[in-house]
């Protein structure tokens, strides 16, 4: 049983290794793409591209829920109408799992409260039924923003 549980290891490992820039890639796009559709308003895009069961922990540390975050943007509560990504990190934990952190700059209106700024944001992404889907989400409020990584 653990040889074949090693040869499969090896086999999703290499299989990873050998498309993790592709991959990455993807995801980065892909949260670009939720990003821009965040700006049209296109909550049929958060829909698919948001687990049911994602919460997200917002900068006010309060933490929320896709059906929340949903309810939020069809009512007119919440609305962005700029936001800009940059400086995007992705780190592949297996064939099916990522973490995503960016910087944010973002023009943003939730409950009639002005909520712009600069962030730094992280989400944790998985691949079910064959396509990637958010499931955890944390956005910090920061001042300007830069990526620091230790070396």
């Amino acid at each position: 049983m653990s040889v074949s549980a090693a040869v499969a290891q090896q086999k999703t490992t290499g299989k990873m290794a050998g498309n993790a820039e592709a991959t990455k890639a993807e995801l980065i796009k892909l949260d670009q793409e939720w990003g821009a559709a965040t700006v049209r308003n296109d909550v049929e895009f958060s829909k698919k591209f948001v687990a049911d069961d994602c919460l997200f922990t917002e900068a006010d540390g309060t933490v929320t829920t896709k059906a929340r975050m949903i309810q939020e943007i069809e009512s007119g509560k919440s609305k962005t109408t700029a936001n800009q990504a940059s400086e995007y990190n992705v780190r592949l934990l297996g064939p099916d799992i990522a973490v995503i952190r960016h910087n944010l700059t973002a023009t943003s209106i939730n409950n009639g409260k002005d909520t712009s700024g600069e962030f730094r944001r992280m989400h944790v992404m998985v691949r079910r039924n064959g396509r990637w889907v958010v499931i955890d989400s944390q956005s910090v409020r920061v001042g300007p923003v830069t990526m620091a990584v230790k070396q």
